[in-house]
């Protein structure tokens, strides 16, 4: 049995490895959402893989390599998915980033189609990592928005379970994977990232999921400004501070500071 995830990350030194070992195993941004795996399934992937990230903790030149093209956030965590399935053993990955193009029109995407050694099956796997704050709590996706406010959290979870993860649905595209033999068996929503809340919230979406807090004050000088990159374990300092900012103290908790546009389009 594995080390949990922040006992993990305590021991891991480089911040790609972290950032790996984070996108693995920390859990779903809300509970019990569908198709999405349960917080034991990345547990045991942890578990499975943690040899591997000590020894590339040791020696993350590889790591590296394969991530430094991707300085988007969401491509980034892609990436970090990406080399797991390519690296570890239970799993072959059969094809990535695939577009589905129909009589000219592009219908979608197939992140990743994988074959789980382990359970003998073909999976298709849609990955995403989003950063949230939450105005209302009492809703049912908390009126969540990411500090770009036309980022809602209502609206991707309803694209990746609506229409990403039904492509292999689409009767064209259903026969092209029978064709090819890559017709997938079990569909898995992996969905991460982090819900801030109001500093004097105590109603929360996910009471397992990672969270923070969001406000318009300037945090105390325990908390360092984040680069992109660093929201998912802290650890890139960034020097020059936009109008909207993830901060990390140094005892883990996180904040985003939020300008007065940002308030008003929350009207």
């Amino acid at each position: 049995m594995g080390d949990s995830l922040p006992r993990l990350l305590a021991r891991l030194r480089d911040p790609v490895v972290r950032d790996l070992a984070w996108a693995l195993a920390s859990p779903n941004l809300l509970a019990a959402t569908p198709l999405a795996p349960g917080n034991d399934w990345y547990r045991t992937l942890l578990g499975q893989y943690q040899s591997r990230l000590l020894a590339l903790d040791a020696a993350p030149g590889i790591l590296h390599a394969h991530c430094r093209p991707y300085r988007r956030l969401g491509q980034y965590f892609e990436a970090l998915w990406r080399f797991f399935l390519l690296d570890h053993d239970r799993f072959q990955l059969l094809a990535y980033d695939w577009q589905q193009v129909v009589a000219g029109t592009t219908l979608g995407a197939f992140d990743f189609i994988v074959w789980d050694k382990q359970l003998q099956r073909i999976e298709h796997w849609e990955v995403a990592v989003k950063f949230y704050l939450i105005t209302n709590p009492g809703t049912a996706c908390g009126d969540a928005r990411g500090v770009n406010p036309r980022d809602r959290l209502r609206h991707k979870l309803e694209h990746m379970l609506h229409h990403q993860l039904r492509l292999s649905q689409h009767p064209q595209v259903g026969e092209r994977l029978h064709r090819l033999g890559l017709m997938p068996n079990n569909h898995r929503l992996i969905l991460k990232g982090r819900l801030y809340y109001p500093r004097s919230c105590r109603l929360f979406l996910c009471e397992q999921g990672e969270r923070g807090q969001w406000g318009t004050e300037l945090p105390d000088p325990s908390f360092e400004p984040q680069q992109k990159l660093g929201w998912l374990t802290g650890g890139r300092h960034c020097e020059r501070l936009a109008s909207r900012q993830n901060y990390r103290s140094g005892n883990g908790d996180w904040y985003i500071r939020v300008d007065r546009e940002w308030l008003d389009s929350q009207g």
